[in-house]
């Protein structure tokens, strides 16, 4: 039975699946599957897939159903006691899976191990967590605080222990997107975790990648921070109350002139109002709130 479970949930990704699986493929000295979930893809995803024959590789194949359902049911499917996950239009870098190992092995009390990772745009390449950074997650254990604030949710370069994860509930299907920042803000309010500064996946950002959107990324954000405080009210004095409010109150503004250059006027003043409750002495919240009073629409 392999140690390691790697989750790749795919959606009509053919066209970047067989390198991407093949980045995974290329990792040695672990003992390891790979567990495609294809999301009911129709691009002839599925055709290819049937045509592999590795061994280490078992498809799941189903009926559209979103990303947060497709990592689930990968989940279920995996055998290992510790899991991975991998983007199927992303690459994974050596040593993505013997590294976390490693360390999970030397130390029985932490769970979830985040690795950092490199950001692909345009062919140019610059570190995830940039160096600076980087440097201080490393020194000490990852709290909620630090992964809520650096955004620390790229599953690419995560590996943690399969009962930390069932013991969390896996993903939550009402989020279609930072559905991978919210479990690991879930895994670290429970469970010990540490950063390792290496470099573990390549992110590929493209027209289609889901961080293109940043309407639906700030709702999401937006959500995401909501429901962490709402669960668990202990970590808002690790956040910083007032911190908290001044980042969420932000996301609500930047909403706000996202609807406003969509023409979306009346979406705009709602989101608006949402930030100046949360900043009322916020001058440039109420001006712009003024200025999109006295626009029409």
């Amino acid at each position: 039975m392999a140690e390691v479970s790697v989750i790749v949930p795919t959606y009509n990704r053919r066209a970047l699946l067989a390198e991407s699986l093949a980045s995974l493929g290329a990792e040695e000295g672990v003992d390891y599957e790979i567990v495609v979930v294809d999301d009911g893809s129709t691009d002839g995803t599925a055709a290819w897939l049937a045509t592999l024959g590795d061994p280490r590789i078992r498809v799941l194949s189903g009926a559209h159903a979103g990303i947060a359902a497709a990592r689930n049911r990968g989940l279920a499917a995996a055998r290992g006691a510790i899991v991975a996950f991998h983007d199927s239009d992303d690459l994974a870098l050596p040593g993505r899976l013997a590294r976390p190992l490693a360390y999970l092995r030397a130390h029985p009390d932490v769970d979830l191990v985040v690795q950092n990772g490199v950001i692909e745009t345009d062919g140019q390449r610059e570190p995830w967590v940039r160096p600076a950074v980087a440097q201080v997650l490393g020194r000490g254990p990852l709290g909620v605080a630090e992964i809520f604030r650096w955004n620390l949710g790229q599953l690419q370069g995560v590996c943690v222990r399969r009962r930390a994860l069932e013991a969390v509930g896996g993903f939550d299907p009402a989020f279609d997107v930072l559905e991978d920042l919210d479990l690991v803000l879930r895994l670290a309010v429970r469970f010990r975790a540490v950063f390792l500064d290496a470099p573990a996946f390549v992110y590929r950002r493209h027209a289609a990648s889901a961080s293109a959107d940043r309407t639906r990324l700030r709702e999401a954000a937006i959500r995401l921070g909501e429901k962490l405080v709402a669960a668990h009210p202990e970590v808002l004095p690790l956040l910083g109350a007032r911190a908290f409010r001044r980042r969420q109150a932000r996301r609500w503004a930047r909403l706000a002139r996202g609807c406003a250059e969509a023409g979306d006027v009346a979406g705009a003043r709602a989101a608006l109002a949402r930030a100046c409750a949360l900043r009322p002495g916020s001058i440039r919240y109420r001006l712009e709130a003024l200025l999109l009073a006295l626009r029409g629409g």
